[in-house]
């Protein structure tokens, strides 16, 4: 019987080969006497320079490799090999010269080279440049329509290695949430630092509206607020660890809406102290009461605004970059197409107010524009609703993105303009004069865009986490479902159906 081998090339297992096909590998260059083979039935990994008859006789094993050791894969069990059973270890190059000493493998994003340059006396601004350009690549990262085509770099890729994680697509995905959720925390940690800044300064007579309770969940409220920016850097320091960095995301995502939503709906009695004096009326207590409430109800609102807005293009966004990860799944697809509907009509339901209050086309076009946007990806319903195995199909889709992202922006322009030159009561919106409404340094004004796109960024992250479990679940369930008697019944139950519902 031919023996089974399989062999690892820059950390991608290939195989199972015959040992003819790994001889015509190593051959053909593409397999070297460093890289690892294993042939079905042994103990484990070994140098393909080790295996007699592998190698080109013209190529010596001694001479042709390098002082520098090289980092392979090796499987803790003699079983056949798979991703999550394989570790790190360090293979020496050279077994009649002294041992070459062995570098760490590095926690943090630095190439060696680098940690060498800056040991030996670089200045701060080398870390500078270098922290700099990893901040670039991790923006480019975010905006790209296709981040599918994302390519981890070595760093990264030895610690995806190191956790046994080797499949492409799983590999691509990690390096993906690791960039937007390092991106995410900026505005996220700013909008915290705003939000807990206004909390302490708030005026004393707003401290006298609230009691001691509603002084406390004030307090609450913008502590919370640091749950988005800590859940995402400890999300993305654990990025080669996809299951605990999505707990992280999923616990932050949780405090972030739970919290506000809580606080929001507690008693407005247990909120406000009015100290109304025990001579008045039933009816001026009232009334007080009343006014009381309307004013803590808009201040609620005002917080929430940036979490609720911040749904639909998150939401939208996961949808479409877990197609463009898992295009062969329907679950991203229908996801997008049941809840994008659903989100505009809610957003949309929660500007009317303002709309027939400052009526303004400026306003109504930019209001359609930035909501309205990610309803264009319909305009390829079917490239969502269906397996994805083609590259230009998948192209596609990524240029839909990209048409949402404009949109957008567009959208973002229009009201801009709209508060730098509208008026309402007379008084200009957004200005830098005394009588504008709002100024350009009004830190309530910074804090609600901030924090709108900071939690866009993570809940984009957070639903992309939902969508992946719930994608992996229904394959699960479905594979399971069609090996059991039950489904041919189901498949005829389904096949009159669609003769029944489905138009000829």
């Amino acid at each position: 019987m031919e023996s089974v081998w399989y062999y690892v090339v820059n950390g991608d297992r290939v195989g199972p080969v015959t040992f003819a096909e790994l001889k015509a590998a190593a051959e053909t260059g593409k397999l070297g006497p460093a890289d690892l083979v294993w042939q079905e039935g042994t103990t484990d990994w070994v140098a393909a320079r080790t295996i007699t008859g592998l190698l080109p006789t013209t190529s010596h094993p001694e001479s042709s490799q390098s002082d520098e050791g090289t980092y392979a894969l090796v499987p803790v069990t003699p079983a056949r090999p798979t991703g999550s059973e394989a570790t790190l270890t360090f293979i020496p190059e050279s077994e009649k010269r002294p041992k070459p000493a062995a570098e760490a493998l590095s926690l943090d994003d630095e190439a060696p080279a680098l940690r060498r340059k800056r040991g030996s006396g670089s200045d701060a601004n080398d870390r500078f440049a270098e922290v700099l350009e990893l901040a670039q690549m991790f923006v480019r990262r975010m905006i790209d329509p296709d981040p599918s085509a994302i390519a981890p770099t070595t760093e990264e890729g030895a610690k995806l290695t190191a956790s046994g994680i080797m499949d492409a697509t799983a590999r691509k995905l990690a390096v993906w949430r690791r960039s937007v959720l390092f991106v995410a925390a900026v505005p996220c940690a700013f909008a915290a630092v705003l939000g807990f800044i206004n909390t302490l300064a708030m005026s004393k007579e707003e401290r006298e509206l609230l009691s001691a309770f509603g002084i406390l969940l004030q307090y609450v409220q913008a502590l919370a607020l640091f749950a988005l920016p800590v859940a995402a850097v400890l999300g993305a320091l654990a990025y080669d660890r996809l299951a605990v960095s999505t707990k992280w995301v999923l616990g932050g995502g949780v405090v972030s809406i739970a919290v506000p939503l809580a606080i929001a709906f507690t008693p407005t009695d247990w909120l406000i102290d009015l100290k109304i004096d025990k001579s008045a009326s039933v009816g001026t207590a009232e009334a007080a009461h009343a006014v009381s409430g309307i004013l803590l109800g808009v201040a609620f609102y005002m917080a929430l605004m940036p979490a609720v807005m911040s749904l639909l293009p998150a939401v939208a966004r996961a949808c479409v970059r877990m197609k463009l990860f898992l295009p062969e799944s329907l679950v991203p697809g229908w996801g997008l197409v049941t809840s994008v509907p659903l989100c505009v009509l809610l957003t949309l339901a929660t500007f009317v107010v303002i709309y027939h209050v400052a009526s303004n086309m400026l306003l109504v076009l930019g209001l359609l524009l930035w909501i309205g946007a990610p309803l264009v990806c319909f305009t390829k319903f079917k490239l969502f609703t269906r397996p994805l195995t083609a590259a230009p199909e998948r192209a596609a889709i990524a240029r839909t993105s990209f048409t949402v992202f404009v949109l957008i922006a567009t959208g973002v322009g229009l009201l801009l303009i709209y508060l730098l030159t509208g008026k309402f009561a007379g008084q200009t919106i957004l200005g830098f004069s005394k009588e504008a409404i709002i100024r350009p340094w009004t830190l309530d004004l910074h804090k609600i865009w901030i924090d709108y796109v900071g939690r866009s960024l993570f809940l984009t992250v957070f639903f992309s986490d939902l969508l992946l479990h719930i994608a992996l679940s229904v394959w699960r369930e479905e594979r399971a479902f069609a090996a059991s008697p039950e489904a041919a019944g189901f498949d005829r139950t389904m096949t009159g159906l669609g003769s029944a519902v489905l138009p000829r």
